[in-house]
Order: C-alpha cells, then sequence, then structure tokens
C-alpha cells in the first residue's frame, strides 16, 4: 500500500518510500513557481526528524530552480514558531518540514501563505496538481545563486515575544508570582530551546526531560499512552503538573498526579485535549463577549459548555486545521481549535500551538488563584473513548454510507461536516454521540470517537456499537 498522504493537511508519507528528496524538490519548485517570482522571500524550517535536513537541502535546490532568490533559514524551530517568522520577517510563505505527530520514519512538509497559514484546500489542490504534471527529473547540483539567511535566534526571539505579549502585562506578573513547578518533556523534539527560554521568562521552575534533539524516547505524539511515565514522576516530587509535546510542538497533552481528585474522578491521570481547549477558551475569552469558536465536529461539548459563561458560541467544522482557520477568519474568532489533539488556535497565528496552549493554561490558574485539579473539577464532566480501525479509502466511503442509514434507522440525529470523506457524528442524545471518520494523515485509518457525560463505561459501551457497526459493514 502506498503511504503517501496529499492533503490541505500537507504530505506525509514514510522517508526513503514514498517521501523523498525528489519529491522534496518537486514540490518546491512547483510551490514556488506557482504562487511567487524571483522577488518573492521564502521561509524555511523544519522538526528535529533524522530526514528533515536532507529534505530541506532538497526544497532548497527546488526553490533555486524556480528562479528564488532569497530564503530565509530558521533552522530547528516548532511549526508555530515558523509561521510567526513568516509574518515577522515579512515573507511571501513558506515551508515547515514536518511529519508532526507521526512516528519518526514518517517525513512530509506543509507549505505556508504570506499569513503564516497553511495553504487554503483550493491551492493545495493546485499545488498538488502541478507535481503530478511535473516531469520526472534528477535534482540538480546548482543552486542558481539562491542566497540563504541564519535567522534561527531572531526567530525564536520573536516567538517568545509574541507569547509573552499575548498573554498580557499582568497576567505576566501573576504567572511569576506563582512560582509555578512543572514538569516538562519535549522528547527530542523542535520545542526544547523554546521551551527553556519561556520558562525562564516566566519564571517557572521548569524539570525539562528528553532535551537532545532527535532522540524520540517515547511515541512521538504526546497522549495518555505515551506520556503516562510522567504521572509516575508526578508522585515523586511536588510539580502543578506535567506536560508533552508532539515533535513539531503544535500538539500538546497534561499529565496529573494519579493521586489528584481530577484523576480519581475520571480514571485517568490524562487530561484530554477537550479539556485543554476549555482551558485556554476560558483563559483567553475573560471580559469577552458574544465570541465564536470554531472547533471540529469531534471536539468535546465540554468545550460548548464552558464557553457558556462567557456568552460565546460554539460553530463545528471537519477535522482539519486549516478548516478551523478558515472559520476563525470568517467569524473574526480570537481562539479556536481542535479538542482531539490538545493544540489551540489562537490569532493571529494560524496554526496549533502547544506552547501557547500552555502559559494560557498558567493563565487561567494564576488568574483564578486555583490548582489546575480545581478548575478542572468545577467544568461540566464528559466521558469518551476511541479506537481505529483499518480499511482503505474506497472501503471507507461505503462504510461510512452504510453507518449513516443504520443509525438513521435508529432515530439518532446525524451531523456531517465535509465530503463523503468528512466526519459523521451519529448523536444518542444532545450530549452523547459516536463519531466516524477514515483519517487523511494515517493511511488505512479509519477512526470511532465517543463521547457522552454519563460515564465512562456508557462511552466504552457507544464505542463498542459504533465498531459493531462498522465491522458489520466492512
Amino acid at each position: 500500500m502506498n503511504d503517501l498522504i496529499e492533503s490541505f493537511s500537507g504530505v506525509r508519507g514514510i522517508y526513503g518510500q514514498s517521501i523523498t528528496e525528489k519529491l522534496a524538490f518537486r514540490y518546491a519548485f512547483c510551490f514556488a513557481k506557482t504562487f511567487y517570482n524571483k522577488e518573492s522571500v521564502l521561509i524555511i524550517g523544519g522538526d528535529s526528524r533524522p530526514s528533515t535536513n536532507s529534505l530541506k537541502q532538497a526544497m532548497l535546490k527546488g526553490f533555486a530552480e524556480a528562479g528564488i532568490k532569497k530564503v530565509i533559514n530558521v533552522g530547528l524551530l516548532p511549526v508555530q514558531a515558523t509561521e510567526n517568522a513568516v509574518i515577522s520577517f515579512k515573507a511571501s510563505g513558506g515551508v515547515y518540514i514536518t511529519a508532526s505527530h507521526n512516528e519518526p520514519e514518517f517525513n512530509g512538509w506543509k507549505f505556508l501563505k504570506q499569513d503564516g497559514s497553511i495553504l487554503y484546500p483550493e491551492q493545495s489542490e493546485k499545488l498538488i496538481k502541478a507535481v503530478h504534471e511535473m516531469e520526472e527529473r534528477e535534482i540538480p547540483k546548482s543552486k542558481n545563486s539562491l542566497e540563504v539567511f541564519d535567522k534561527h535566534k531572531e526567530a525564536i526571539e520573536n516567538y517568545v515575544n509574541y507569547v509573552l505579549t499575548k498573554i498580557g502585562q499582568e497576567s505576566l506578573e501573576k504567572i511569576k508570582q506563582r512560582e509555578f513547578h512543572l514538569l516538562a518533556d519535549p522528547n527530542g523534539g523542535a520545542s526544547v530551546e523554546i521551551l527553556e527560554i519561556l520558562m525562564d521568562r516566566l519564571n517557572i521552575k521548569a524539570k525539562i526531560i528528553n532535551k537532545e534533539a532527535g532522540v524520540f524516547k517515547r511515541i512521538i505524539e504526546p497522549k495518555e499512552e505515551s506520556l503516562k511515565p510522567l504521572a509516575l514522576e508526578l508522585e515523586n516530587d511536588n510539580f502543578d503538573f506535567a506536560f508533552g509535546l508532539d515533535s513539531d510542538a503544535d500538539r500538546m497533552g497534561i499529565i496529573l498526579s494519579p493521586n489528584s481528585a481530577f484523576a480519581q474522578k475520571m480514571g485517568t491521570s490524562s487530561v484530554s485535549g477537550n479539556y485543554v481547549l476549555a482551558l485556554a477558551c476560558d483563559a483567553i475569552l475573560q471580559g469577552t463577549n458574544n465570541q465564536i469558536v470554531p472547533t471540529n465536529d469531534v471536539t468535546s461539548y465540554l468545550v460548548r459548555d464552558v464557553i457558556k459563561k462567557h456568552k460565546a458560541f460554539v460553530v463545528e467544522v471537519e477535522v482539519g486545521e486549516i478548516n478551523v482557520v478558515e472559520s476563525m477568519e470568517k467569524n473574526n474568532s480570537l481562539i479556536g481549535g481542535e479538542g482531539s489533539n490538545g493544540g489551540v488556535i489562537v490569532m493571529p497565528l494560524k496554526c496549533r500551538d502547544g506552547l501557547m496552549t500552555i502559559c494560557l493554561v498558567l493563565k487561567l490558574m494564576a488568574s483564578q488563584q486555583k490548582s489546575l485539579t480545581e478548575i478542572l473539577l468545577s467544568y461540566p464532566a464528559y466521558f469518551s473513548d476511541r479506537t481505529k480501525l483499518v480499511c482503505s479509502s474506497k472501503q471507507a466511503v461505503v462504510i461510512r454510507e452504510k453507518i449513516e442509514r443504520y443509525f438513521k434507522e435508529k432515530d439518532w440525529v446525524i451531523k456531517k461536516t465535509g465530503d463523503e470523506t468528512g466526519g459523521l457524528k451519529a448523536h444518542m442524545d444532545n450530549n452523547s454521540y459516536i463519531w466516524f471518520r477514515q483519517s487523511k494523515t494515517e493511511p488505512g485509518a479509519f477512526r470511532i470517537y465517543t463521547e457522552c457525560d454519563q460515564s465512562k463505561e456508557k462511552a466504552t459501551s457507544l464505542l463498542q456499537e459504533g465498531i459493531k457497526a462498522f465491522k458489520q459493514f466492512s
């Protein structure tokens, strides 16, 4: 099976198989030829995967071959800091090399517009078509007088200042006064350097583990399974909480002590991405009203309930960062995100930002003068479960159609986003649902997610019903 994925979320695959230097060269060449000219200045950056530098060199040759004269290399940097660099350096666009939360053998890239955001879906389609129509050719040895400027340190400082400004001086002082104690695990990703600087500027006593870039000591995606060791360490010291990041730092997961009241209530030390998005919204919506918060259609109704006190409203879109971003642009939103991954989008940057999210959680804790557990326990309780099954893309479309008919016959309310490959949400009641969607970042994966406000056992029971329906029609 071809593992290459080309979509509006970016390009990903296994390095050395579907992701190669030749493909990177072609994409960079077509990107520059399609959208830019020789006067354009482009940004290039990437995460800490072993294949990133080789792909970067191929892309630089692609830009040069397309006539680009100037590129700013921001080096090893999180994706949000790279997107900020596009804005702060007034570049025409750029590219970020990453496979985000996928394992180290994967790599890929996201092309960026002048506002730092990834390409709109129609632009992605145009680029993918151009690449497929381009004749196969060898990577040239010449760089055609391309000038590459190293602005790594400047990009870091610009991003750190952006975050601190967004937090606000009053909140910044409150955070400093609290002298938080955190356990952080960047897992050898792109965030290590910035993380150390941010923690210092916020007067946080932080124990940062797994700091060697490119050395991945756990599963890259920061979720309950991969961050479980942090929970054990929390028992041995007086940390406020622990958190982990993925390779490009757009995803973030929070872990509490197993002895905390929240962990005891929820049956897990992991604070789900839905709670994380709720916390961030609670922090940034203070003093506002009538805000619209775009989320994907698998985000917990917890977010809907928490933002009601700020007289804010949720609008649901299909899974995918750019779908949330487009809705945020349309609704002039301050914040949006996908509760499914713990990455929150805060304008004017238009990408998930795990680092900003941590700072917003600290802002909320400092402003309310409460522990994270106390805040979480004040929120409505929702319970979820999920799984990932295997089927081809063609099978997934047929299965989705049959699942829709199945639940309609049971008188469940159906909501859909996107096209025939988008999300399908079957509501048992206003607060309980089963959600289905084929993955657009993992080949052959079909996701099922459930949520309810009753119990973990009920969420698992709903998941079993979803699995049963999938298997019946597969």
